[in-house]
């Protein structure tokens, strides 16, 4: 079975992933060994391995990203790991700063930051599958930053994220100054910080409370915290933090609390 995105890869460079010998598994490979249809000038490729953290384990099904900045857009590019725990991703514009970063599920690793100024390059990747799903770390971000319409409008576009470092949905809008998460019983829930968008005091103290609800391309997602914990801003072509009134006139009465609406560049 193969997954979306990669491709079987030459014997050699498996067994040098196996015994370890990573900076000798592209020795003598080009970008057409990985990307056939690749144009080596204009294109770049990555490749690696994706692994458990704490046990070396391989991990198969994992996907990852490939984010740059370009014409003031955030761009990625994507692929899933083989069963060998292998990922191929094509078609890179050249001369670019960019980084590759491993998701499984709403596990993320650490980004890994490269340059394409080789056509093919190697980043092996990490991701914990212990302890808790989601590290409670903020990413930091520079006082310029947080004080752009990324964390105050309640209107975010594209061009809003294009200066920040990759990180999900989720460590946005948990800075977003608008917003609250609150932890109750069985996980968390997003409410409005203080008086909220529309001037109405936060439903948090009500016994029978239910969070702001979470649209994505018009379609309700149950589990709103752990869909945007694996959504990346990568994704994002808007963000609509909506009140009360605007959320029922688009959604009639599953709006009645509010709701943030993405829409994806999918």
């Amino acid at each position: 079975m193969r997954y979306p995105g990669s491709r079987s890869v030459p014997i050699p460079f498996l067994v040098a992933a196996a015994a370890c010998v990573l900076p000798a598994a592209l020795r003598g490979q080009t970008l057409t060994d990985f990307c056939p249809e690749g144009d080596a000038d204009i294109e770049a490729a990555v490749v690696g391995i994706v692994s458990d953290s704490e046990s070396g384990m391989i991990l198969p099904g994992a996907e990852v990203v490939a984010s740059w900045v370009a014409d003031g857009i955030r761009q990625r590019a994507t692929a899933r790991t083989d069963l060998e725990g292998v990922y191929i991703i094509c078609g890179l514009p050249q001369e670019l700063d960019m980084q590759v970063r491993a998701t499984l599920g709403a596990r993320r690793g650490t980004p890994v930051p490269f340059t394409t100024d080789v056509t093919l390059q190697q980043h092996d990747l990490a991701l914990s599958l212990a302890g808790e799903e989601q590290p409670s770390e903020e990413v930091q971000i520079d006082e310029e930053a947080r004080t752009g319409r990324a964390f105050n409008s309640t209107v975010i576009r594209a061009e809003d994220l294009a200066a920040l470092p990759e990180m999900s949905v989720y460590q946005l809008l948990r800075q977003h100054h608008r917003l609250r998460f609150e932890r109750i019983s069985g996980g968390e829930q997003i409410v409005f910080d203080g008086r909220g968008v529309d001037g109405t005091a936060s439903l948090s103290g009500n016994t029978r409370y239910s969070g702001i609800q979470l649209y994505i391309d018009d379609r309700l997602q149950a589990d709103a915290v752990n869909y945007l914990r694996s959504m990346s801003i990568d994704e994002v072509k808007q963000i609509d933090i909506l009140s009360r009134t605007e959320a029922s006139a688009r959604y009639g009465g599953d709006g009645y609390i509010g709701a943030i609406a993405i829409q994806t560049r999918r």
